[in-house]
């Protein structure tokens, strides 16, 4: 029997649910002029691996769920010199619905409870794309500052709305996470907290207000200043998710198209979102952020480095030198300011749309010069559905990559990319 997309795929008297989704990307894209790894400034066009994702809901009983999220995701899992073809848990957990569960009845409200993998943005309102599943984000990949992941914990979230008024709907959620998505018990590993409000208006106006804090930092061990980061947990949202650019010097997995200022220590992230959106055929989001941390990169003698990827000599700063990945810190505080702007409006209703996002973000670390610190990113795409569950996107992507701007490319990146994706 047909099942519209709008509806889940239920089985076992609606016991089970299930999706399934598909994605193919394409690419033509060079890194710019004086790239880290000059081999990326002359790439080959073609088609990335297939995506897959298989999406399990479990109705345990009335007030119990438990999801789980099995996926074939190469910018997550491909390393292993990308012959890992193998399925892997992206994401799972169990909901507890409190006040079904303990006979409390509130009128339009909800008090939920999630263990497991708890995924955590600081960015509300807007798609956000992981593995195949990217129907949901207008774009192509995720953005510079999107600091998106998903780790071990609790979250507890309240929501309630409103049949009339001025404000029809409001959510308050907080978590406590370990920084790994595998198990890490070491001594001294800290947890990452945090704390989101959203607010949405009659007429489609919403705001959201988001605080993130890590405390890692006391993992390290300092020697004449400089402390290694092997063995040391950090944050998964240092960077944020996988993105579905690709450069033939790095890994599927590498978050290498992100800033990369910030170490992921004791990190903390505050973000405002605003989004105008007064129907699913159109919206206007605006997010202003900064993201810090107790912590700098440094070589191996202990200079400041802009971010994780920099030019050196056997492993010191030089900026004639070949690329390095740093793995030293030092203390010193470092700081990403950001803000990005994104729209979306169909042209044809439910067919065709157009959208666009221009994110800016500048590496204002204090021991890091302040000039040529920025990172931009601009991205034109336009997607067209050729049915309900077939989704279409063509995308331009130009980043710009300043000397001291943290990026990880090297000068940036340019080009175009496309996925075909199904949904079902």
């Amino acid at each position: 029997m047909y099942v519209p997309p709008s509806e889940p795929n239920e089985f076992l008297d609606g016991r089970v649910q299930v999706n399934f989704l598909a994605m193919q990307n394409y690419q033509a894209i060079q890194a710019k002029d004086g790239a880290f790894r000059p081999e990326d400034e002359t790439q080959s066009d073609g088609f990335g691996r297939l995506r897959v994702n298989l999406m399990f809901k479990f109705k345990i009983t009335d007030n119990i769920t438990a999801d789980i999220d099995i996926a074939e995701e190469p910018n997550d899992f491909g390393n292993n010199g990308d012959r890992d073809f193998s399925f892997h848990q992206d994401f799972a957990g169990i909901e507890f619905d409190l006040f079904g569960l303990t006979k409390y009845e509130k009128e339009n409200a909800s008090l939920i409870l999630r263990v497991g993998n708890i995924g955590a943005s600081p960015f509300q309102f807007k798609g956000f794309q992981d593995g195949a599943d990217n129907q949901g984000n207008a774009l192509i990949g995720n953005g510079i500052t999107d600091y998106a992941t998903a780790e071990n914990g609790i979250q507890l979230s309240y929501s309630e709305s409103f049949d009339s008024g001025v404000l029809r709907a409001y959510n308050v959620a907080g978590h406590m996470t370990t920084s790994s998505f595998g198990e890490a018990f070491q001594e001294d590993r800290g947890y990452n907290y945090r704390l989101q409000g959203t607010l949405e208006f009659a007429g489609g106006f919403k705001a959201g207000l988001n605080f993130f804090k890590a405390n890692q930092g006391d993992q390290l061990v300092f020697n004449d200043g400089v402390a290694s980061l092997d063995g040391v947990t950090t944050t998964n949202y240092r960077f944020g998710d996988g993105e579905n650019y690709n450069f033939s010097a790095s890994a599927s997995s590498e978050r290498d198209t992100h800033v990369g200022a910030l170490p992921g220590l004791n990190q903390s992230i505050m973000q405002l979102n605003l989004a105008y959106q007064p129907s699913d055929q159109s919206s206007l989001i605006l997010m202003l952020g900064k993201a810090s941390d107790d912590y700098t990169f440094a070589d191996t003698q202990g200079n400041a480095v802009a971010g994780i990827t920099y030019f050196g000599a056997e492993g010191v700063l030089d900026p004639a030198g070949t690329t390095f990945d740093s793995n030293q810190v030092i203390e010193a505080d470092s700081s990403v300011e950001y803000w990005v702007v994104e729209a979306q409006q169909y042209i044809i209703e439910d067919t065709f749309y157009v959208a666009a996002r221009y994110a800016e973000a500048e590496n204002t670390s204090n021991l890091i010069e302040q000039t040529d610190n920025e990172v931009t990113r601009l991205q034109v795409s336009a997607g067209y559905w050729i049915n309900d569950r077939t989704l279409w996107k063509v995308e331009y992507v130009d980043q710009d990559e300043g000397v001291n701007s943290g990026g990880q490319i090297g000068a940036g990146f340019d080009g175009i990319t496309s996925e075909i994706s199904v949904k079902f």
